[in-house]
């Protein structure tokens, strides 16, 4: 071979060597290309390029710049791998953005719009990464570390497992996410405070599963769909804790996350009783109480949640001496209810209401 074949060769050697070593995320900071690209992917991923009206397959090697898309199906998982030795997993029902990178600075903005993924971090000391993981509602400032995240509609839910990650909403405060904690947001408002993650409790279940299916694509993504509903429930049980030590703000937050992680009907409707009940804790705050139990009432669901809603209404607006919606709930709960839980009480009440001395 001639001196330019010689050349040639050996550039394609080279080009087929920082490839698969990039791949493997096996590549030194210093000497690798400048692109993320995918790596291994598995049943329905596609990718929609910047300036593109329709997706194309993805694929392994396909290259992201900024503005691309991704997006996994029910069965879809993918592998990004940053050029840092860096990568971020996706998992099924995803929307995953590359706003912008910049390999040689270790900087990037990366949107989820709509999933589930992790991020594992390459820390640096000579290069620290500078990374931001963006939701319509938070703001996730990630340097070297590992978390996963839950994105639905507006709520986010973050899993530290190591390292630090600054947790924003929209122009807030910064809550300091760690290894073993979870912190949460939505509507953009400030993020609540990091709580450890108990190994014993149904969040550490959530945590490890999702934890799970980004180390490899599981068989079965059944379970990882009701991630949200888990977390979901974890908080409505979390609520009753903080209203008994008199943090009732965060308990209302924390019920705001559950509704908007699930439109799951019987969590909805768990969230709303547990709201009222924390409101109905403050005198000043009766009226929005009354709000919860009606919300409730007028959901087409027939579990025993909207018994105790029917009877905490009648019982709210029979304590604000609101004599006719007081009659009318409580006529209503005999009704409906004519051997329930509340029976006796309602029938004390209607009869008090019909004392002129009340």
């Amino acid at each position: 071979m001639n001196p330019i074949q010689i050349k040639q060769c050996l550039y394609r050697v080279m080009s087929a060597l920082i490839f698969t070593l990039t791949f493997f995320g096996l590549m030194p900071y210093a000497a690798i290309a400048d692109d993320i690209v995918l790596g291994l992917t598995k049943g329905d991923v596609h990718v929609l390029p910047a300036g593109r009206a329709l997706p194309i397959p993805g694929s392994k090697g396909h290259i992201l710049r900024g503005g691309d898309r991704v997006y996994t199906g029910k069965n879809g998982w993918t592998t990004l791998l940053v050029p840092d030795g860096s990568r971020v997993v996706l998992t099924a029902n995803s929307e995953f953005m590359v706003r912008s990178h910049d390999a040689k600075r270790r900087t990037g903005t990366f949107a989820l719009i709509a999933g589930m993924l992790r991020a594992i971090i390459s820390p640096s000391p000579k290069a620290p990464p500078d990374y931001r993981f963006n939701t319509l509602t938070a703001v996730a400032g990630v340097r070297g570390t590992d978390f996963s995240m839950i994105n639905r509609g507006q709520a986010n839910v973050f899993f530290g497992n190591s390292g630090t990650v600054e947790v924003q909403g929209l122009n807030t405060a910064a809550r300091a996410l760690t290894g073993a904690t979870v912190v949460q947001t939505t509507r953009g408002l400030l993020p609540t405070q990091p709580v450890s993650v108990d190994p014993k409790s149904s969040l550490a279940e959530a945590r490890d599963l999702l934890n799970a299916v980004t180390d490899e694509a599981p068989e079965s993504w059944v379970e990882t769909g009701k991630l949200p509903e888990i977390v979901a429930r974890w908080n409505i049980s979390y609520s009753r804790y903080l209203a008994d030590a008199g943090r009732h703000d965060e308990a209302l937050y924390v019920l705001q996350v559950a509704m908007d992680l699930t439109d799951a009907i019987e969590i909805q409707a768990d969230a709303r009783l547990e709201r009222g009940a924390v409101y109905s804790r403050e005198p000043a705050r009766a009226e929005a109480a009354l709000q919860e139990y009606a919300a409730l009432l007028e959901m087409q669901f027939s579990g025993p949640q909207r018994e105790t809603a029917l009877y905490m209404a009648g019982m709210g607006h029979f304590q604000l001496r609101q004599v006719e919606s007081a009659r009318r709930l409580l006529s209503q709960y005999l009704r409906d209810y004519p051997a329930g839980r509340y029976t006796e009480r309602v029938e004390t009440l209607l009869r008090t209401l019909d004392n002129p001395s009340y």
